[in-house]
């Protein structure tokens, strides 16, 4: 909470969410605040997703602001502004909105498409923030993206439940290298979030199993009514301010999914036909058991959510379909008809469809290297993609990938085009 002064100098304090405030902003004259607080809305500019303060500086900055503010009518620093009707309202950084700056730019609009009247919206912040339990469906096959999956909400998750299908085949094989649990010691962001992961061995990768696992592991009472569940999907990345959204606000409509934006092999190409997908689900512990008869499969059945956050432009995240290294995908499809005719599940279970032989060339690196060079969707009869550009797509990338674009190069630039087509996009020179 930030103290201030209002227009007839009485002390009172304003609820303000650090990461959506201003941290320098005037406090002007009622005359220039007037046009800056009606409703908190920011002009559109990089919606890059920006860490929460470490709790050192939200201290600060409240210490900083507790003084004893300057009258509306001076100049003076301040995150919140004194408006004509003597109100203060919290100064929201870019793609922030609402009176404390909580709402970033994809809740704000996901509460404008619901339709929900606004006396109806009645969301609140919360103290403490919820716990969130996120279970994930995977394979290492796609350790890159499930890197990115994970490490882009680490500091928002209190644990991951990850699906691991058992692999049945012996080492060197497409079916062992898929399970997770064999590569978790070897493998740098697993060890690193190793105390927050519960693997559970599911062929079928089934919700139920999942949540029952996931309130068996978990100490009796520690999971609370109001705690959050995450449901997610293979190679689908969240977008963490909407996900610190739901975790700091009370009452939000349920259940939500997300609108997630949908790229193929990197994020330098997207679908054109489908650029969007629904993917992922949250909804709190009590109505997952109450309602979804504690099958969170039930959630990702609904189409038309009561919030659904993304739209065309503005995304609830990404999925990114076979965003992997050209071997990798050819491993995945080598698991994938390993799999056909096995215990079925919630994943991939689309029949695969392979290459003509008598028409293309047979299904290796180099053939996918050139898919990808070109832009042709292997899984939609090799139909041309979207070319995508980090200097003009305000959603090209998570923020983990962009703090971390060196290890990610393979998904980040397309390293098998053409070098006249890096040189005009002028990927590699920026």
């Amino acid at each position: 909470t930030i103290s201030y002064t209002d227009w007839q100098g009485n002390r009172k304090r304003r609820l303000c969410f650090i990461e959506g405030t201003q941290g320098g902003a005037l406090v002007g004259a009622a005359g220039a605040t007037s046009k800056r607080t009606g409703n908190n809305e920011t002009e559109p500019i990089d919606t890059g997703m920006r860490r929460t303060l470490p709790e050192g500086a939200a201290n600060e900055l409240n210490n900083n602001n507790n003084h004893e503010n300057p009258p509306a009518n001076d100049d003076g620093d301040s995150v919140v502004a004194v408006g004509d009707d003597g109100v203060g309202r919290c100064r929201c950084n870019p793609q922030w909105h609402g009176a404390d700056c909580g709402q970033p730019e994809v809740i704000w609009r996901a509460f404008i498409t619901s339709k929900i009247p606004p006396r109806d919206q009645t969301a609140t912040p919360r103290q403490v923030a919820r716990n969130l339990y996120y279970i994930v469906p995977s394979t290492f096959i796609s350790a890159e993206v499930l890197e990115i999956q994970l490490m882009e909400l680490a500091d928002q998750v209190a644990l991951f439940v990850l699906c691991d299908r058992p692999g049945t085949g012996a080492p060197g094989t497409a079916p062992y290298a898929a399970s997770i649990a064999h590569h978790v010691d070897g493998t740098d962001f697993l060890r690193t979030l190793r105390d927050r992961l519960l693997i559970v061995s599911d062929a079928a990768c089934s919700g139920r199993n999942m949540f029952r696992k996931l309130l068996k592991y978990t100490a009796k009472g520690a999971i609370r009514a109001d705690d959050l569940v995450l449901i997610g999907g293979t190679d689908e990345i969240l977008n963490r301010k909407a996900v610190a959204y739901l975790r700091w606000y009370d009452n939000w409509p349920q259940p939500v999914r997300f609108r997630l934006k949908h790229n193929v092999y990197g994020f330098f190409w997207q679908h054109p036909g489908n650029s969007t997908v629904i993917g992922s689900g949250a909804v709190q512990v009590s109505t997952l058991r109450e309602v979804y008869g504690s099958d969170p499969d039930r959630l990702l059945a609904i189409e038309k959510p009561v919030m659904l956050i993304g739209d065309l432009n503005h995304f609830g995240g990404w999925y990114c379909r076979r965003c992997y290294q050209p071997g990798s995908i050819v491993q995945y499809y080598e698991y994938r008809a390993a799999q056909q005719g096995t215990a079925g599940g919630t994943m991939d279970t689309t029949p695969v469809v392979l290459p003509d032989p008598k028409r293309t060339k047979v299904l290796n690196d180099e053939y996918v290297q050139q898919l990808i060079a070109a832009g042709k969707d292997l899984e939609d009869g090799e139909r041309p993609l979207e070319r995508l550009s980090h200097r003009t797509d305000k959603y090209y990338q998570p923020e983990y990938v962009r703090d971390n674009s060196w290890r990610f190069d393979n998904i980040v630039v397309n390293l098998f085009a053409r070098w006249d087509d890096n040189l005009a996009d002028d990927d590699y020179f920026s």
